[in-house]
């Protein structure tokens, strides 16, 4: 029996499974965050832990021997010596690096606009910049850092210690920090000095190893979130492409080895065991599933099945242009969600559906950036996570992309990457299972012919990249 947890933005799930794969228990407990002044985004570090905690005795109760964890990433935490936290998470969402950005000195940013690389790194999300608010703001940490007695580093790394007692962390939550370089691991000595961070990261370690114990279950297999869903997917063979569908959006296809993409699209570690090391290239969107939620709350449906009915009702006369995190693609992080098309003969089912349309359509053009570096990918695009259980998305997200779209079975699609893992550490199975597909529930077709595709993909590219122009003017802005 494993026992798999996925550490998610808004909740943490536990699932576990017998020798043969089948789940046998699943739950989940929201968790949620705290949203503050300021576009702060914060979630109990406390809470977290406790959760974990408990989700793992639930695991080995229910007869677990060992224990894999997934983990969103790149958000931010302070931690001293004896595993207590100095701050809560500060998300991946969180806003608070915009001061850190305004501050920066002149010749930094001169050099953010000679390297787009560096441009991307030293913007308001990067946890490399949320790092170094950190340390501006709790008096005496650097010190503290230099001396061994605290640390600050990524989610993962604070979970690992907790475990482990080690300051380690795994090659695909390292590489997304903005201070580690993904084609060899080296530091990027630049973003420490701009920044002026002490040189202290964490030890790497592969995704299965043995980090240490939680509530008496051993700890074999870590991993980021999205990575973990491309191994459960399958997505881990050069040119397959999958998308998760939760909070945000986010699109990974397979390069086999070490590409550097177009700007604004990140090069990802997807698993590192051993020799055996696969990199891909992702782009995503902050908010998707957290739109659909906004949208229950101010009243359009009650329900999920109600959201479901309307979109299959409405039209892509109405686009919600789903930028209320602002978008990494193209670079306008300050603009603000959008609602376009409207007339006096939209309907509440027109706009439920703009917004399906418009996450869709957003993933199609971060896939045809992709094509640029990696070529067009295999077909079917997978696609799981909370909003990939609505056909109508999917259907949208098949004429966007002119891909054939399969939603798998088990919809926990990083909770089945994790399981690969510990699979593979108890010899149960290969590495060679890393590429094989979990059973498709459903499959979607393109419905719209190529000409259309191509007219709808180029007006909303034209949207899309006025965005950078606009998104100072006030109307456009987000206010937090």
């Amino acid at each position: 029996m494993y026992g798999v947890i996925d550490v998610g933005t808004t909740g943490v799930k536990l699932s576990v499974y017998d020798s043969q794969g089948n789940r046998v228990h699943y739950e989940k407990v929201v968790l949620g965050f705290e949203r503050l002044q300021g576009g702060l985004v914060e979630q109990s570090s406390q809470e977290l832990v406790r959760t974990v905690k408990g989700l793992a005795r639930k695991a080995r109760e229910l007869g677990a021997k060992s224990l894999g964890v997934s983990v969103y990433r790149a958000s931010v935490v302070a931690w001293d010596r004896s595993g207590r936290p100095l701050t809560n998470v500060i998300t991946w969402i969180d806003g608070r690096g915009r001061s850190v950005v305004e501050k920066l000195p002149i010749t930094a940013k001169m050099l953010s606009r000679l390297s787009r690389p560096l441009a991307y790194i030293l913007s308001p999300d990067s946890p490399a910049v949320l790092m170094k608010w950190v340390y501006e703001n709790i008096p005496g940490l650097y010190e503290r850092v230099k001396s061994g007695d605290a640390f600050v580093w990524t989610l993962d790394s604070y979970l690992l210690y907790t475990s482990s007692g080690k300051f380690i962390a795994d090659p695909s939550n390292i590489t997304l920090t903005g201070l580690v370089h993904p084609k060899n691991f080296d530091e990027i000595g630049l973003v420490y000095d701009i920044l002026r961070l002490p040189r202290i990261r964490p030890e790497l370690v592969d995704n299965v190893g043995d980090f240490g114990s939680i509530e008496g279950l051993e700890l074999k297999a870590f991993i980021a979130d999205q990575q973990s869903a491309a191994l459960g997917l399958g997505a881990v063979e050069r040119g397959r492409v999958e998308s998760v569908h939760g909070t945000g959006s986010f699109m990974e296809l397979c390069t086999g080895n070490f590409v550097m993409p177009p700007a604004g699209l990140i090069p990802v570690v997807q698993v590192k065991v051993g020799k055996t090391l696969r990199y891909g290239v992702e782009g995503f969107l902050r908010t998707s599933g957290s739109v659909v939620d906004w949208l229950r709350d101010i009243g359009f449906y009650s329900s999920y099945e109600e959201m479901e009915k309307l979109a299959g009702e409405g039209s892509r006369r109405a686009l919600i242009l789903p930028s209320f995190g602002g978008l990494r693609v193209p670079k306008a992080q300050n603009a603000a969600g959008m609602m376009l098309g409207l007339t006096l003969g939209t309907r509440r089912s027109d706009v439920v559906a703009g917004l399906a349309w418009g996450v869709a359509l957003y993933m199609g053009y971060i896939l045809r950036m992709m094509e640029q570096v990696a070529g067009r990918p295999e077909e079917p695009l997978w696609a799981a996570g909370g909003f990939s259980k609505s056909d109508v998305f999917l259907q949208f997200l098949a004429d966007a992309t002119g891909l054939t779209v399969a939603r798998p079975a088990d919809v926990e699609a990083s909770s089945r990457g994790v399981l690969k893992l510990l699979m593979l550490a108890d010899g149960s199975s290969g590495e060679e299972a890393f590429g094989h597909p979990m059973p498709a529930s459903a499959v979607f077709a393109p419905k719209l012919d190529e000409d259309a595709r191509k007219e709808y993909m180029s007006n909303f590219k034209d949207i899309v990249e006025a965005l950078p122009e606009w998104e100072e003017n006030i109307f456009l802005r987000r206010s937090s």
